[in-house]
């Protein structure tokens, strides 16, 4: 190590020469020492990487300390804040899927503050069961004999396998070999429930036959996956699937669907893309159905199960069950966005359904009333057009489906798309655009009403920050 390099690593302060810059914080003294230390290592490392020398202990501390203060307030103000969804993806996974509405927080807000009876009957002031809340609205909507919920689609189809077939063998299709976002596999779910997986068929061509031919004694049940990210397409083939569940009947075999998104409602009646509808999954005869709450459904993340009783007893039953259940925030906001769709209404007062549905004319609309909500000096930093666009639901619905939407293309003279997009983040709230074919849109798919003047700020702010 040369003299220089150990000089500028002797000009290192000490973690209480760090704190003592500090006459006052909000945070205990214990954490502001560990925030110390990794900011002094993380110094330590640039130093070693040869990317900065230091002169003096004073020179540390001004790099140091304004770092320590950006932490602290990034921990006080929490990383989860509310964000523009100017993607047009609505169902959006990274941006946290489906949108609650101010419906459901004011129903979160008149019953978080206290207790409530989550597993306390008031009829009869004895103890009751927390699945119980949300079963009745399940079974009308569905036609269900009986329900039970968890926390999400992946727990709810792991918990269908152990409980209705741990040790035994599950068949399934190779064309429903499923992976999905965050390397979500179907083969290791099944692993890890306890079921072994038996593949019957190719990637494109299933026959009755191969299901047939795989049942035998060790036969625990039958799944059938619905392809939700993917369509295979062309030279294809695979049974009805009633022909499935009539065979597996005949030989006493239960037949698990994971319908994945799980629509209430025939969304082709409401001008969207074709997807199975939970009801149709229970009147064809399907034993156990598994879908999500936070997709097409607009509700909070949980897992769905329904289907005949003599099964989600069992499901019920599981010692997993107390492992994946629901807490009483998910399951309160469950039932009230559940309780939207027994409303006669042609599309219910759902954000998720509403943004869905949306038609360019409404969106076109929402353009120019941003547009016509700004400075005329806007102009000559920022390029503003109305373009049509074409989106997608988001999280696996409606696949290789896209729908029309309207979106804002900015642009600006020095400054490159990516720029532009991480000064919108910058706002607050931050608003979350999309970079396409070297542009930067905002699509107003996925905004609500509510949030135009967040936008018109948005862009008065990007603007303003553009050298005169």
């Amino acid at each position: 190590m040369s003299d220089l390099m150990q000089n500028s690593f002797k000009n290192l302060p000490s973690v209480q020469q760090i704190i003592d810059e500090f006459e006052s914080t909000s945070v205990k003294p214990a954490i502001l020492a560990e925030i110390a230390r990794q900011e002094l290592e993380l110094l330590r490392q640039a130093m070693s990487k040869k990317k900065l020398t230091l002169k003096s202990k004073e020179q540390a501390i001004r790099i140091i300390k304004p770092k320590i203060i950006e932490r602290i307030q990034q921990l006080l103000e929490t990383p989860l804040k509310r964000v523009v969804n100017a993607t047009g993806v609505v169902l959006h996974t990274g941006l946290g899927r489906a949108p609650l509405g101010e419906r459901v927080f004011q129903y979160l807000m008149n019953i978080a503050p206290g207790y409530l009876n989550l597993e306390f009957n008031i009829q009869t002031g004895k103890r009751g069961e927390r699945l119980d809340l949300i079963d009745d609205y399940l079974c009308l909507l569905t036609g269900a004999e009986y329900s039970a919920v968890v926390n999400n689609n992946a727990a709810a189809l792991m918990l269908a396998l152990n409980s209705l077939a741990n040790r035994k063998e599950v068949i399934v299709s190779r064309g429903e070999l499923i992976e999905i976002g965050g390397s979500f596999r179907l083969p290791d779910v099944m692993k890890k429930s306890g079921a072994k997986m038996v593949e019957v068929g190719t990637t494109n061509r299933t026959h009755l036959q191969d299901y047939e031919n795989a049942i035998n004694s060790k036969t625990g049940a039958i799944l059938i996956a619905h392809t939700s990210n993917y369509r295979v397409q062309g030279f294809t083939k695979k049974p009805a699937e009633t022909d499935i569940i009539e065979l597996a009947h005949r030989k006493q075999i239960p037949v698990i669907l994971d319908l994945g998104s799980g629509a209430l409602l025939p969304l082709e009646t409401l001008g969207l893309p074709e997807e199975p509808v939970v009801a149709d999954a229970v009147s064809r005869g399907f034993d156990v159905i598994s879908f999500s709450g936070d997709k097409l459904l607009g509700g909070s993340q949980a897992g769905l199960i329904v289907g005949k009783a003599e099964y989600i007893q069992k499901i019920r039953k599981n010692p997993l069950m107390r492992v994946l259940r629901c807490d009483k925030i998910s399951l309160s906001l469950l039932t009230v966005t559940l309780s939207r769709y027994i409303i006669n209404d042609e599309v219910p007062d759902l954000p998720t359904l509403t943004f869905l549905t949306r038609d360019r004319n409404q969106l076109r609309s929402m353009a120019r009333e941003i547009v016509d909500g700004l400075d005329t000096a806007v102009s000559r930093y920022l390029k503003i057009e109305v373009r049509d666009t074409l989106t997608e639901a988001g999280s696996g619905s409606m696949p290789t489906e896209t729908i029309p939407s309207v979106a804002l293309w900015i642009s600006a003279t020095g400054l490159s798309e990516e720029t532009l997009a991480q000064r919108f983040r910058r706002q607050d709230p931050p608003v979350i655009g999309y970079l396409k074919e070297r542009r930067f849109y905002l699509d107003l798919k996925a905004v609500a009403d509510t949030e135009i003047p967040f936008i018109i700020n948005a862009i008065h702010q990007v603007a303003a920050s553009i050298p005169k």
